[in-house]
């Protein structure tokens, strides 16, 4: 009985390390550019995410290059099925807001006035342009008010702006809510005053409206 335990913790660990070999490969690789390909390794290293941050960890001292590979997976993995979306919205940290802001915050996040201190007045015009709600929320318990609330009815698409952690963490629970994501990365995380670059931003909106062939 021991003999078949041992064999069959053998073989998981063989099956583990081909899986692993086999998402690296694809995310060092232009494979990762493939939907198909960056949404098995995408799942692969969601899987095994706490033995891969043990070791980026050991080798790296800091995890960010495994969030921002994950995140750039599930980007890969869905841009096209995001481009098909239909009710949009963008979901904004409050760590970019200015350390004097004076906006009030409600169920669904900060209302923002576009008094121009911090990027969101501009984000928010950006944002709305292109057929996006911005939603600024402090924290993830905001995700799901926002989903419920009349002005957010029917999102199929959130478009989510943040760390590569957040990015990768919220995608990998929006995934369970069928909703399709798209994550923009901050230049630096931070807990305040921190910025996303403008024309970047706008540019990944047209790229996704491009691949749909129309406006939002």
């Amino acid at each position: 009985m021991y003999d078949e335990i041992g064999r069959l913790l053998v073989i998981g660990l063989v099956l583990s390390a081909i899986l692993l070999f086999i998402a690296f490969y694809i995310g060092h690789t232009r494979l990762q550019k493939n939907a198909a390909f960056a949404s098995y390794a995408s799942r692969v290293m969601d899987f095994f995410y706490k033995p891969l941050l043990a070791v980026y960890m050991f080798f790296y001292k800091n995890p960010d290059k495994l969030h921002k590979k994950m995140a750039d997976l599930k980007n890969n993995a869905q841009r096209k099925k995001f481009s098909k979306t239909k009710t949009r919205i963008v979901l904004a940290p409050h760590c970019m807001r200015h350390v004097e802001c004076k906006a009030r915050t409600t169920r669904t996040g900060i209302q923002c006035t576009s008094c121009g201190k911090c990027d969101f007045a501009e984000l928010k015009k950006m944002s709305e342009e292109h057929g996006y709600k911005l939603y600024i929320i402090t924290g993830s318990s905001f995700v799901k008010h926002i989903l419920k609330h009349p002005d957010a009815k029917g999102t199929d698409g959130v478009l989510a702006i943040g760390c590569n952690y957040e990015i990768n963490k919220g995608m990998r629970e929006l995934k369970r809510s069928k909703i399709m994501t798209y994550g923009v990365p901050l230049l630096s995380a931070g807990c305040y005053n921190t910025h996303i670059d403008l024309e970047e931003f706008e540019r990944q909106l047209i790229h996704l409206e491009g691949l749909n062939g129309s406006k939002s």
